[in-house]
């Protein structure tokens, strides 16, 4: 790829921007070629707005009339900087197809390679970061504050904010951009920690009517939980998308680009004419990370590919937070061999697995997302999972450890198993996938995802591997 950066060292014909009377031009910017050494750059987080405005660099593609704004802001918090990279003018044009790809492509790269990572937040959000420097409590209006950025629920966001070895939130300055302006800024990781646990404390002092208020700073908690727990290698497929599903991107194509970028910090140097969906799960597959799977997207029609999904938004069968591995797996000729799966009988569901789901049910009721005292357990499980936007089917299909809900069902009279990744959990269970033929002769295996809803096979029950055919 090639990666371009704002510099006032590039040759003077190449300088459109005259800032502070020193002139600015995109400069190729040499790459690391060691994964995990930074370079001399910095990085600019924002969110664009509406208002556009012709690129000095390329008149024919208009960018964010924020652009200016947030580039001021960088200079006057880096005053020495002589390189910053800036998406509004460092990613190729839309007249370049393959390098504006890449580039796309490579934006976990990008970020994880920069020496700060510069969040810029609209100056209506000084008194925020002013009372979160002074205090151990954020009120009602502050919450509201932080409610109203668009920046908290960007698509881009989350990559950029994850990759970054340093972290930084300013605000733009309404009263101007001297070498004297006064920005209000959390500088460090250990800065985004604290500010962290004070918006979760925030939260948590809100009743379940006055949480409501605030629907955004959930993404925003997920982003800070993400920052301090998971490396890049540890984060799987499943865990990005359900962050990254409700986030907002300007192009649809920008919600798969930034996914790619929370997995993956390797550079993209050649671009197939792929889809930007497409693209996301072969990368997920080169990493050997099956959990995309586990989303609502139709299945593929062709042999020996209808487990995987087609579509285009790769939505998560549920919308709670996870974490683990992932789905290991790797393919084998024109098969995939899942990795660590527990394959489960279907039969009645044991009274320990009762426990834990009507426990689990319990705490539910207690956080307030709900209250279903007089509904078996079973029809409880699935209204629950239902508050957590699963779309699936209310059949579901009993087992000793728990109860699985598929998005579709199974036909009556097919034959089933069904299998649990166990390396990667939810608090009420772990994805699963359902593999069923019609008939005993068939070569034709079918596959469902769906929700394992009770107590995990671990220890007690063999795991091993499983091919999907």
């Amino acid at each position: 790829m090639k990666l371009f950066v704002i510099s006032p060292d590039c040759a003077p014909e190449d300088q459109r921007l005259h800032i502070n009377g020193t002139g600015w031009g995109l400069l190729e910017q040499e790459t690391p070629s060691t994964l995990g050494t930074l370079s001399d750059f910095l990085c600019v987080s924002y969110t664009w707005g509406a208002g556009r405005f012709p690129s000095p660099f390329h008149p024919e593609f208009k960018v964010s009339d924020r652009t200016l704004c947030v580039l001021l802001t960088a200079i006057v918090q880096h005053p020495t900087a002589r390189k910053i990279w800036i998406d509004a003018f460092c990613v190729p044009p839309p007249s370049e197809p393959s390098l504006r790809a890449s580039t796309l492509q490579s934006m976990g790269f990008i970020y994880s390679r920069a020496s700060e990572v510069l969040v810029v937040l609209t100056s209506a959000a000084i008194p925020v970061l002013q009372q979160a420097s002074r205090s151990h409590h954020l009120s009602p209006f502050h919450l509201s504050i932080l409610e109203a950025e668009d920046w908290v629920t960007r698509a881009w966001t989350y990559q950029e904010a994850v990759n970054a070895c340093q972290l930084r939130i300013v605000c733009t300055n309404p009263k101007g951009f001297s070498s004297s302006s006064v920005l209000f800024c959390l500088r460090c990781r250990s800065d985004m920690m604290s500010f962290f646990s004070l918006l979760g404390s925030s939260l948590g002092s809100l009743t379940p009517a006055q949480r409501k208020l605030y629907p955004r700073l959930s993404s925003l908690e997920d982003l800070f939980a993400d920052c301090a727990v998971a490396k890049y290698l540890e984060r799987s497929a499943l865990q990005v998308m359900t962050i990254m599903d409700g986030r907002t991107q300007t192009q649809p194509e920008d919600h798969f680009y930034a996914m790619m970028g929370a997995i993956s910090i390797e550079p993209t140097n050649a671009v197939e004419e792929i889809g930007p969906c497409e693209a996301f799960m072969r990368l997920c597959e080169r990493k050997g990370d099956y959990s995309f799977l586990f989303c609502k997207e139709d299945r593929d029609e062709g042999m020996g590919r209808m487990w995987r999904p087609v579509g285009c938004e790769l939505r998560p069968l549920i919308k709670w937070h996870s974490w683990g591995g992932g789905l290991r797996g790797s393919a084998d000729r024109e098969r995939v061999v899942l990795e660590g799966i527990a394959v489960l009988e279907l039969g009645k569901l044991g009274e320990r697995a009762r426990t834990f789901i009507e426990g689990w049910l319990l705490a539910f009721e207690r956080m307030n997302y709900g209250s279903w005292p007089d509904l078996e357990t079973e029809r409880a499980a699935y209204e629950a999972l239902r508050v957590l936007e699963f779309s699936g089917n209310e059949e579901y299909l009993a087992t000793e450890c728990g109860l699985v809900f598929p998005q579709n069902p199974a036909p009556q009279s097919a034959q089933v198993k069904v299998i649990v990744a166990v390396g990667i959990r939810w608090t009420l269970g772990s994805p699963a996938l359902i593999q069923f033929r019609d008939d005993a002769s068939s070569d034709e295996y079918f596959y469902e995802p769906g929700v394992f809803f009770g107590q995990v096979p671990d220890g007690g029950v063999a795991l091993r591997n499983f091919m999907l055919c």
